[in-house]
């Protein structure tokens, strides 16, 4: 299935929508953020603009067919906390890395524990997926407490090549 073509999911608080332009303050926000960033090994966006080319390649990304990317948005509130992505898909299109961020405010409330449980459902029924991998920093105790919950497990002998501060975790149908 082409990733361009799938349902969004959708769960009792959360609308997810396809990124786009319309996302730009949303990014930017989030990318800007030392709190959010805390453990990437990437230099904060200082600029809008830097935003807009992220997005630029998300869209093309999703039509090459190489990634999806959501955008979250709070029913109740409908205000946009943050995104979730599957990338990185393997030849034979069997695994993909799950990536997501939220703003600060929406932290520890449950919003990514239930747009993880969705996307891992997406990706096991609709892709065919056979595994999800995440790539999280060591000292992400949030984010490992997340993926274990959701059912990942660490793979302690695998390595990041590049990232040796990065934690590898699967999960498998």
């Amino acid at each position: 299935m082409k990733l361009i073509n799938l349902k969004n999911p959708d769960t009792e608080r959360l609308v997810f929508v396809t990124t786009s332009m319309d996302d730009v303050a949303l990014v930017f926000q989030s990318r800007s953020n030392p709190i959010v960033r805390k453990y990437i090994m990437q230099p904060l966006y200082t600029k809008e603009e830097e935003a807009i080319n992220h997005i630029k390649k998300l869209i093309s990304y999703l039509k090459e067919d190489k990634s999806i990317s959501w955008t979250l948005r709070d029913k109740t509130l409908n205000k946009k906390i943050g995104g979730i992505c599957l990338w990185n898909f393997s030849e034979d299109r069997k695994t993909a890395e799950v990536g997501y961020d939220l703003l600060p405010e929406y932290f520890r409330k449950g919003y990514m524990s239930e747009a993880l449980k969705a996307v891992i459902d997406l990706g096991f029924k609709d892709l065919n997926l056979d595994r999800i991998e995440a790539y999280t920093h060591i000292e992400n105790e949030s984010s490992k407490k997340l993926l274990v919950a959701c059912g990942f497990v660490h793979q302690s002998e695998r390595k990041d090549p590049g990232f040796p501060k990065n934690s590898i975790y699967t999960l498998d149908k």
